[in-house]
Parts: C-alpha cells; sequence; structure tokens
C-alpha cells in the first residue's frame, strides 16, 4: 500500500504536470498566433479592421504588408483594395511566404504579390505605395532607420504608415535592447524613429488592443508622408 507521503508526492507531480501542460498550451497559442488555424481568434482581439480603416485606402489601391506571415492582414488588404489594386506580401522567411502562396491560391486572390524582404529593406517599389503597414514586426528589424526611409521612398505623397506593436506594461520603462530581447517596443521608441525620418505622426492610440491572455497591450501609431 501507498503511504501518505508517497500519495502526496504523486499528487504533486500530476498537478505539476497540468499546470506545465497548461502553461505550454498557452505558449503555443500565442507562438502560433500568425497561422492561419488561430486567424479566428485572432479576429477577436487585434482590430484589423479598425487599423486598416486608418489606411484611408480606396479600390484600386496599392498597399504593403511587412511582416505578412502567412497572410492574415494581407487578404484583409487585398478584399479592401479589390480586384484592381494590389497588396504586396513582404515577409524575410521564405517558407512563411510559401504558406502565404498556398492559402493565397485557395483564396483565389489574384491581387497579391509575395515578397522576399531583408531585415532592413522590405524591396519595394519606389512611389507606389498608398499605406503600408508593420503589424508586430518593426521590434524584430535590424536597422530601423533604413526600413522606414525605404517604407517612406515606396510611399506616395499622403501615404500612410500604420505601426502596432506590443508592450507589457512593466517593460514601458526598460531600454530599448531590453524591450527588443522581449519581442516588445514602446511607442515612445517608434515616435523617435518616425519623427527622426521625416514622417508626421497623425494618430496615436496607446493601448489599442488590450491582449490580456498574453499579459500585454498594444499600441498603434498611423504617419503620413508629406
Amino acid at each position: 500500500m501507498l503511504n501518505n507521503q508517497m500519495i502526496s508526492t504523486r499528487w504533486y507531480l500530476l498537478i505539476f504536470a497540468w499546470v506545465l501542460s497548461f502553461s505550454l498550451s498557452a505558449q503555443d497559442q500565442w507562438k502560433n498566433v500568425y497561422s492561419k488555424s488561430a486567424w479566428t481568434d485572432r479576429d477577436k482581439w487585434q482590430k484589423a479592421d479598425e487599423m486598416i480603416r486608418q489606411l484611408n485606402l480606396k479600390p484600386g489601391g496599392v498597399v504593403a504588408d511587412i511582416g505578412c506571415h502567412e497572410g492574415y492582414m494581407t487578404f484583409k488588404l487585398s478584399t479592401v483594395v479589390g480586384e484592381t489594386g494590389w497588396v504586396y506580401a513582404v515577409d524575410v522567411e521564405q517558407k512563411k511566404l510559401d504558406q502565404l502562396k498556398i492559402n493565397q491560391e485557395q483564396s483565389k486572390a489574384k491581387n497579391i504579390i509575395a515578397v522576399k524582404g531583408d531585415y532592413d529593406n522590405p524591396k519595394l517599389p519606389l512611389n507606389a505605395m498608398d499605406a503600408v503597414v508593420i503589424v508586430d514586426t518593426y521590434h524584430e528589424m535590424d536597422d530601423h532607420d533604413k526600413i522606414l526611409q525605404h517604407v517612406m521612398a515606396a510611399l506616395k505623397p499622403g501615404g500612410r504608415l500604420a505601426l502596432c506593436e506590443p508592450i507589457e506594461d512593466g517593460r514601458r520603462k526598460l531600454v530599448r535592447a531590453d524591450q527588443e530581447r522581449k519581442h516588445e517596443l514602446g511607442m515612445n521608441y517608434a515616435i523617435e524613429d518616425l519623427k527622426k525620418v521625416g514622417f508626421t505622426i497623425i494618430k496615436k492610440q496607446d493601448p489599442f488592443v488590450d491582449r490580456a491572455e498574453k499579459g500585454d497591450k498594444m499600441w498603434l501609431l498611423v504617419a503620413v508622408k508629406k
């Protein structure tokens, strides 16, 4: 027969295993949040339509989704600009672009152009974009000044850039390098970057999205090329 200590130890191990499993499940949820299988859940908190409205896009417009992953924002933008418009879907990882192309074939969207970018260059055509969106990707970029200079060059006069990034409340006062190691960025750093390159900021919203289950909030900046 098992003594009380052995029973207690077994229960402890079972509880520990359950907590670990729950924790890993939660981590996987956010690790895979950009895969197509998670898009329906993402619709509940991302406020993508509200973000897109800030871009002032019209049918026939040209827009870029930098850090497109598998195409969550890309396909929403595709619907907005319609058959006469274009969406440049940019990512640095070929496997994500490969999956995006599979998703594109399934959706039959013909107005999406996949672009393999660099960490400091999205490789967009000059003076061609009505708008650009960068969602939860800006903190990953190697040279923010170069990226924004390329974005500025790609935008038409009056073109808009929307930046949306996460930050956990307890890390808002950390230096930039420490925030980026956590895959986050405070809005104040992005504001400095945008002004340095010459963008005019027309909207600041912090928080924009409260990802309560993740434990952070996402802010939104909208800037325009004059």
